[in-house]
């Protein structure tokens, strides 16, 4: 199982909060780092750092070696397909063959309407994506793409260099309620499938199983798709320790700790031994990769604390 790190840049990070972050994972057997793709946290945040995330990924890989380096996941919405996939094979280049490509049709209405930029229906957006996805395709294989859609056309399109990472870098589709319109698109597409932030291994066997159903209509096995999960995560010392912040944190959420348990029932919020537990049965059920988002300014001793863990399961 390959262990990654979530680092949301809306949360306020500086470039030097993420490098320093990237590069304790880096040391401490992580193998991924992701980024999710936002321009603003929400309305209120006026002075809240928040970097554009391909230029941050770039100055990642620089900063890194190892360390494969994702999006989780880039908004289609925002980017052109076409340039989109200009930038992600300059960037697979820069790092030598290190880019995980996440994609998803969007969703955070509040950045599309803040910026100017068309919010369509649900069902508009995943065709948009499905499109993007062919488009990005024919450009990273084909020495001269055409592709003449509803939302995007290319005419003899040239792209070169081709990536580095044959026949081009991993892709990856998120979803979140795994319907069949995406569960479609990610069968038709995707190298891997992920689903985040909360969610039980018997939810996602549950969503494998109509993932398959799927894939076998494309002639695909729900066993060549890698699968990665990401989960909120903090790694408690002890059950005191565990307990006292439960009730705390349903105190300040104005719920009752049975209420906040049950929420984070699909989560990895536990001592070392549950967390241990918790992945042993992520990884019978087939997760490839596991993703772990961490409180905020924790990161870095998370990491340390995570590393333990790494090496036993």
């Amino acid at each position: 199982m390959k262990i990654g790190v979530q680092i949301e840049p809306q949360f306020g990070y500086s470039l030097q909060d993420i490098i320093e972050i990237v590069q304790t994972a880096e040391k401490n057997g992580f193998t991924h780092a992701w980024f999710s793709d936002h321009f603003i946290l929400d309305e209120k945040a006026t002075h809240v750092e928040c970097h554009e995330t391909l230029t941050t990924m770039t100055i990642v890989a620089s900063q890194t070696s190892t360390l494969r380096i994702g999006s989780l996941v880039l908004c289609n919405s925002y980017r052109h397909p076409a340039v989109l996939a200009k930038q992600l094979t300059t960037l697979d280049h820069f790092s030598h063959g290190r880019l995980e490509f996440g994609y998803g049709a969007g969703w955070k209405e509040l950045e599309y309407k803040a910026y100017g930029i068309e919010f369509p229906s649900t069902a508009t957006r995943i065709a948009m994506l499905d499109e993007a996805l062919q488009v990005i395709k024919k450009l990273w294989t084909e020495e001269k793409a055409n592709f003449i859609g509803k939302f995007y056309q290319l005419r003899e399109a040239i792209h070169y260099p081709k990536p580095v990472q044959k026949p081009h870098p991993p892709i990856w589709i998120g979803t979140i309620e795994a319907k069949e319109k995406m569960l479609s698109i990610i069968a038709k597409h995707a190298d891997g499938i992920n689903i985040s932030w909360a969610i039980t291994p018997e939810k996602y066997q549950e969503k494998l199983e109509r993932l398959e159903k799927i894939a076998n209509k494309f002639n695909r096995k729900v066993e060549d798709i890698k699968k990665s999960c990401g989960l909120w995560t903090r790694i408690y010392a002890d059950e005191e320790e565990k307990t006292q912040t439960f009730k705390e944190m349903a105190k300040k959420r104005g719920i009752s700790l049975e209420e906040l348990q049950k929420r984070l029932e699909g989560t990895l919020h536990g001592t070392v031994d549950e967390i241990m537990e918790k992945l042993r049965q992520y990884k019978r059920i087939g997760i490839t990769h596991l993703i772990v988002m961490f409180p905020y300014q924790h990161e870095k001793e998370q990491i340390r604390l995570f590393s333990k863990i790494i090496s036993k399961i």
